[in-house]
Parts: structure tokens; C-alpha cells; sequence
């Protein structure tokens, strides 16, 4: 353990200074309305504690506002909020956003939580964040050298579009630290079907965005370099990596205990209506092509400034807020259209630097690079199939897979400077 601290050193002086830095903005990351909802809806941790069926769904009963919202969003975040209001004895709110008031009725209704109630809501988010971007360097460091890795991980770490929806009491902390989990539990030397299953239903309960990586979990403990692949032992692995995602999926959502069938088409009608809305709302009702959307994420990923809301109703009133959280510039780095462009040609560089180089990388770093490959390629096309309107907090899932694919690019460039002052640096099987 020693000896592996002083060989890593530097990630873990990166890591504390991107975690130092992460607290001391948190505060300043402009609020967003569905944080409210989080907040309302972390009353049910303590439900769950004291009657969790009192979170079911049943045909008999009257669809409330709550039992929607547990039909449609996962519940992983509002238990993250809940248990720091419950660790540090902070009340909740009485009350849901009001998407049809304005600003200031919202307040006067008392839906726009206090700034110590924000600060304490935003808090294990925001420390799930630090442990993902530190996972992240250890599941990339089997591929690639230091150099090129502490690129990587800075890029994502310090990423704008990472900084603001990544420390916010909502979904997509949670869901970059399933994402990353994912990633480290399929590049170590010993890939665990249950540590496989555990951050599967992490990052589904994150968010339904998860679910995408599911078929590469199951080709990652079906093809394990070494080890035995016969039919039986190879189908008796993936059942465990999904006997273990159901598991905690049912655990987490008591919402489908009563009548699970109902619950499930419900769930279904609510995604199907909230997408109906959304493009009615920014497409008068007619579904983008697949060539728009690929268009929206890539300026979404690349280009456009952080989104601080998708709707425009609320921004007047948070015009100072946003004012002082762009005058810092690790905020808004790199998004315009010259940026963006070069992030995108080292990005997709990365698959070229990949594929001269594959031959000759070690079976085991071959499997690594596979499950890269397929977790990006799953991702991204899941992401434009089911969310017609990729939107920038529709696409923070992909950031960690960004990231990775934007260091290898740098490495014909990194090996070049190294050559320079040093002899050439070779990967190491590093893990934690």
C-alpha cells in the first residue's frame, strides 16, 4: 500500500486539489429548479425506513405527484439527499417546484430551498463526484501511460459541463460515480460479476441512462481473458451480474412491490408522456432526425456554454448568480466553436492512435480497449435513440468515455515530448 501511494503520488495530490476545489464552488453553482424536486422528494428515505410500502404503487390508489415522480425518475439521488438532511438534522421542503409560477411565487410558496438546506443537499453529490474522478484515473491507467492518463483525468475533472451539472443535488453526480464504477470494476485484473451487478444498478438507479451498459457488462465477465469459456460458465456469470442488478434495482424501488406489472406500464406512460412534452415544448411535437440530434450532442459535448437551465423562464432571476459563477474561468474553458473543434479532433484522433496500436497491446489491455469501445458505442447510441432532445444533462454519462478517448489522442504527442527528456514510459497493470 505504501509502495503504491508513492508510485501514484501525484493522483492523489490532483485528486485533493480537484476535491478542494470542487467544495469551494459548490455553493456558487447557480440553482436549478429540479433540485427543489430532489430535496421534496428525499422524505422518502425516511419513509422508506418507516413504511416502505407506504412507497408502492397500487392501481387502487390515486396517482399523486410524488408516486409520478417515482414512476418516472430513479431514486438514488433523493436517498443521497436524504440521508445528509438526515446526518446533519436539516428539514426538508414542504413543498415541489411550481414549473407553471414564476420566480417569485415559487418563493413566496417556499419551494427555493435556503442556502444552508442547497449546500447540504448538494454535499454527498458532490463528494461522489471527487471518488468518481479518482476511480476514473485507475481505470483508464491500465491503457495508458501517467502522462496521458493525468491528462485525462484533468480534462474530466475540470471539464465546465462537469463542474456545474456534476454538484448539483441532482441526478447526474450519482450517475457519473455508477458510470466510472462501471468502467473500473470492467478494467481490473480480476473482473467481479458482483462488483459488475453493484455498479450497473448504481448507475440505472442514478438514472435510466445506466441501463445502456448493461449488454457490456454482460460481454465483460462472458470474455475474461484466461479463463474458462465454456456456454454454462460463461451464461452463469452474466446471471449473476443481473441476479445482482435486479436485486438492488428492487431494493432500492419499493415503488414496484405491490403490483409490479402496473407500476412498470405506468413508469413507462410517465417517461413516454414527460418525452411527448419536451417536444412539444422545444419542437412543436415533431421528433428531430437522427442526423439533429447527433448534430445537438456533439455541440452539446463540445461547443455550446454550460447549460445552467434547459428552460429560459428562470434565468432573469438568476442573472447575478450566473454572472459570478462564469467570471471563473475553469467554468466556461473551452466552450466555443475553436475549442470544441480541437476536443473533437483529439477525441475521435483517439480511436485512430487505438487502432494503429492494437496489434500490438497485451491481451488483457486488448479486453480493456473492447469494453472502452463497446461501453462508448452503447452509450452514445442509446442516448440518441431514447432522448430524441440530448440535451446537456442528457449527456454527462458519456463525459468519463470522453475523456478517455481524448487522452489517447494526446499519446503520440505525449510519448514525443517524453522522448525529449526521458526514456519512453510503458502502462503499468496499476489498479486499487
Amino acid at each position: 500500500m505504501i509502495d503504491h501511494l508513492k508510485k501514484e503520488w501525484i493522483i492523489h495530490i490532483l485528486c485533493l486539489l480537484i476535491t478542494l476545489f470542487y467544495l469551494w464552488g459548490m455553493d456558487l453553482v447557480p440553482f436549478h429548479p429540479d433540485e427543489s424536486t430532489q430535496i421534496f422528494m428525499s422524505q422518502d428515505l425516511f419513509d422508506y425506513i418507516n413504511e416502505p410500502l407506504s412507497l408502492s404503487y397500487s392501481p387502487e390508489n390515486e396517482l399523486t405527484s410524488k408516486m409520478t415522480y417515482r414512476a418516472i425518475d430513479m431514486p438514488l439521488t433523493r436517498y443521497l439527499v436524504g440521508f445528509s438532511r438526515f446526518a446533519s438534522r436539516t428539514p426538508g421542503l414542504s413543498s415541489d417546484w411550481n414549473w407553471a409560477l414564476t420566480w417569485e411565487q415559487n418563493l413566496k410558496i417556499g419551494t427555493i430551498p435556503a442556502p444552508s438546506l442547497l449546500t447540504t443537499a448538494r454535499l454527498l453529490p458532490t463528494l461522489l463526484l471527487s471518488i468518481s474522478i479518482y476511480l476514473f484515473y485507475f481505470s483508464i491507467r491500465k491503457i495508458l501511460p501517467k502522462t496521458p492518463a493525468y491528462i485525462a483525468t484533468l480534462f474530466l475533472g475540470l471539464n465546465p459541463l462537469v463542474l456545474l451539472h456534476g454538484r448539483r443535488a441532482m441526478s447526474e453526480p450519482a450517475l457519473l460515480f455508477g458510470v466510472i464504477l462501471f468502467l473500473w470494476s470492467v478494467t481490473r485484473d480480476q473482473i467481479k460479476p458482483l462488483l459488475v451487478g453493484v455498479a450497473l444498478a448504481i448507475a440505472f438507479n442514478a438514472k435510466q441512462t445506466g441501463i445502456f451498459l448493461i449488454p457490456v457488462g454482460i460481454i465483460a465477465v462472458c470474455t475474461l481473458p484466461n479463463e474458462d469459456h465454456r456456454l454454462r460458465k460463461m451464461l452463469a456469470r452474466g446471471a449473476a451480474v443481473l441476479v445482482v442488478f435486479l436485486i438492488i434495482t428492487l431494493l432500492l424501488n419499493p415503488y414496484y412491490w405491490k403490483s409490479p406489472l402496473s407500476a412498470l406500464l405506468v413508469s413507462f406512460q410517465g417517461r413516454s408522456k414527460l418525452l411527448d412534452l419536451q417536444l412539444a415544448d422545444h419542437l412543436m411535437g415533431t421528433n428531430p432526425t437522427i442526423l439533429t440530434s447527433l448534430l445537438s450532442f456533439i455541440v452539446n459535448l463540445f461547443v455550446f456554454p454550460p447549460a445552467i437551465s434547459e428552460i429560459g423562464k428562470y434565468l432573469g432571476p438568476m442573472a447575478h448568480e450566473i454572472q459570478v459563477y462564469q467570471n471563473i474561468v475553469p467554468h466556461v474553458w473551452g466552450r466555443s466553436l475553436i475549442s470544441g473543434s480541437l476536443q473533437l479532433t483529439i477525441f475521435l484522433s483517439g480511436f485512430y492512435v487505438m487502432y494503429k496500436r492494437y496489434a500490438k497491446q497485451r491481451k488483457s489491455v486488448k479486453q480493456c480497449i473492447n469494453l472502452m469501445l463497446y461501453a462508448t458505442f452503447f452509450l452514445i447510441i442509446g442516448i440518441l435513440i431514447a432522448l430524441p432532445i440530448p440535451w446537456q444533462r442528457y449527456i454527462v454519462p458519456v463525459l468519463p468515455l470522453v475523456a478517455f478517448w481524448f487522452g489517447y489522442g494526446l499519446l503520440p504527442l505525449s510519448e514525443a515530448f517524453q522522448s525529449m527528456f526521458t526514456a519512453k514510459e510503458s502502462p503499468t497493470d496499476t489498479a486499487i
